[in-house]
């Protein structure tokens, strides 16, 4: 057998026997000794096989389908295989927000063989194995490794990839690079690959290589976590990458805790799974702020009580949260994203009981108990409604006396992009949340019952359709994805589904307002900026998305106002089809 064959069986092997259950392919020649290798592990139902025509988008699949395998409660980590040369370069978008958004990755990149580096070769790179910033850990492996060693280096790199569960930085679960140098021949003789398959179907028939699917039960002992409590603490939550925490929701309500909780946090939800209670016992016991950012800039009374803050994923949408957690007076405590695998202890510091008034506070506000909570509360739907009673007063029929037309336009459109994200947040779904404006409207939501999800690790506009379609495929169920026009042109590739491929099941609502309206509303706006921000920040380009949809075999609607939308949504809830893909375009008036 030849080298090339023999290591990337070996590798198959350790893949399965690590339990990664999903392999993201991109089409390339080096890199066919992993096709002959794992295709067979397919066919036989030990793993599932994903092909994409592009590298970036094969790997934004795959950080997708890591991402729905943890939510559906069977973490994995996902492969994503490449042939050599500037394709692996490709992974780059994607293993970033992989690193800092703690979503296991394995990067499985074809090379030549180390003879031929530094030599001009034909796409090769002189040390491919370097080329792939902010990994875990990285792998460089010869084609004439010996099984044991490729073994140990492939279950060595899937641990890393998965991560320690307590930590919360380089060593909490991310991506990996294995680069493997194969030579000549690619390809196994007929005899090898039958083989190969001889040994897979004896696998299956005695059990062996089949991956585990078990998940740890309630009689199963957890690790032990700390927390402190004081007076004056609040929980700050941001996206931890599809992990649940129903037993921080449970210590926030035990404790009396404010939670400040990003979109995609899943603490964020306002209507959780509360199976031994009802949903007026849930909502009753809800600690969740509403508009924490405005609460923390506008009430300076509750903003300067605070002395602990207990932080859980990554928060990182608003600058009031940035300021709180780099506040030196403030103690933070940052938690493992896999909280719910965690036994937590609490250590409670707090020497006011429920409902007295903390001595020595100014405004009267107690830090502890349930006023600490119900003034955090009421601070913010206070805000929530007043924003609401100005926005309407804002929209007319007819522009404000020296408005701009299209100023007006503007804001009818944001009005009619805010109903429609709180509408589908109010929705038993799982809605996939793009930045800049999509996940701030969410912000104001009062009302979630989705499941969000949303790629905050560096917060980025690339690669979201790929990564909700992975989302759909991990999670086995249906996604809606919110994203603005910019995001979506940014990933129009990710609409290809080759036609033998699965492609989830997504529907896409794209709220187009022609541009990166989000620069309007940052400091790049001020007067004296004005001539710039068109031209280099919101970049109009007088682009639908119709003939897009056409040309990739997706369905599309054009609606204009809210009410259009929830009707067009509703047709879709009412005659689903496994096999439609679905783009809903939200547009001002014309």
């Amino acid at each position: 057998m030849s080298n090339s064959s023999a290591v990337a069986q070996q590798i198959a092997r350790s893949l399965v026997h690590s339990g990664v259950s999903d392999v993201v392919f991109a089409p390339g020649s080096r890199s066919a000794p992993l096709v002959y290798a794992l295709a067979p592990l397919a066919e036989a139902g030990l793993i599932r096989t994903h092909v994409r025509v592009d590298e970036r988008d094969a790997a934004f699949l795959a950080l997708g389908l890591a991402r729905g395998l943890r939510a559906r409660g069977c973490e994995s980590a996902v492969a994503v295989v490449t042939t050599s040369g500037s394709a692996v370069a490709n992974l780059h978008p994607a293993v970033l927000e992989a690193s800092y958004g703690h979503v296991p990755l394995l990067a499985l990149t074809a090379d030549r063989p180390a003879r031929l580096r530094g030599t001009g070769a034909n796409q090769t790179i002189d040390d491919q194995s370097q080329v792939l910033s902010d990994v875990r850990a990285r792998f460089d492996i010869s084609a004439g490794e010996t099984a044991e060693a490729v073994h140990r280096a492939m279950s060595d790199a899937v641990a890393a990839a998965l991560g320690s569960r307590r930590d919360t930085g380089t060593e909490a679960a991310g991506p990996v690079q294995i680069n493997v140098q194969f030579d000549t021949p690619l390809v196994p003789t007929p005899n090898e690959l039958d083989t190969w398959k001889n040994e897979i179907v004896e696998q299956v028939g005695n059990g062996a290589g089949q991956r585990s699917t078990t998940t740890t039960t309630a009689s199963e002992s957890h690790p032990n976590l700390g927390i402190t409590v004081t007076e004056g603490t609040v929980i700050v939550a941001g996206d931890a990458g599809g992990h649940s925490a129903e037993s921080l929701r449970a210590l926030a309500a035990d404790h009396h805790l404010p939670v400040l909780a990003e979109p995609s946090s899943p603490l964020a939800r306002t209507s959780a799974d509360h199976s031994n209670s009802s949903a007026t016992e849930a909502a009753e016991a809800s600690t969740l702020v509403p508009a924490h950012a405005r609460v923390l800039s506008e009430h300076s009374e509750l903003r300067e009580s605070i002395r602990t803050v207990i932080v859980h994923g990554k928060p990182t949408l608003t600058r009031p949260v940035a300021a709180l957690l780099a506040d030196e007076t403030v103690t933070v405590q940052r938690i493992p994203d896999a909280v719910d695998a965690f036994d937590l202890t609490v250590r409670d510091e707090r020497t006011v009981a429920d409902d007295e008034t903390a001595a020595g506070e100014t405004q009267g506000t107690a830090a502890s108990g349930e006023t600490w909570v119900r003034a955090w509360i009421d601070a913010g739907t206070s805000l929530v409604a007043a924003a609401r009673t100005e926005r309407s007063a804002e929209r007319s029929p007819e522009p404000d006396k020296g408005e701009n037309p299209g100023a007006a336009s503007a804001k009818d459109f944001q009005a009619t992009a805010r109903r429609v994200t709180e509408h589908l947040a109010a929705q038993d779904i799982t809605l996939f949340v793009a930045s800049s404006n999509s996940v701030r409207y969410l912000s104001d939501a009062t009302d979630i019952r989705a499941r969000i999800h949303a790629s905050r690790g560096l917060a980025g506009i690339d690669g979201l359709i790929s990564t909700a379609t992975g989302l759909s495929l991990g999670l086995g169920e249906p996604v809606v994805l919110l994203i603005g026009d910019i995001a979506m042109l940014h990933d129009i590739g990710g609409l290809l589904t080759p036609s033998t491929e699965d492609a989830g099941d997504v529907t896409i609502v794209v709220l187009n307002d022609d541009g990166g309206a989000i620069f309007s509303g940052l400091e790049h706006s001020q007067p004296h900026l004005e001539g710039f921000l068109e031209r280099y920040f919101t970049v109009p380009h007088g682009r639908g998305f119709a003939d897009l949809a056409a040309g990739y075999g997706w369905d599309h609607e054009q609606v204009t106002s809210a009410e259009e939308f929830e009707a067009a949504l509703g047709r879709i809830d009412g005659q689903r089809d496994a096999g439609a893909r679905r783009i809903i375009e939200v547009t001002a008036p014309h």
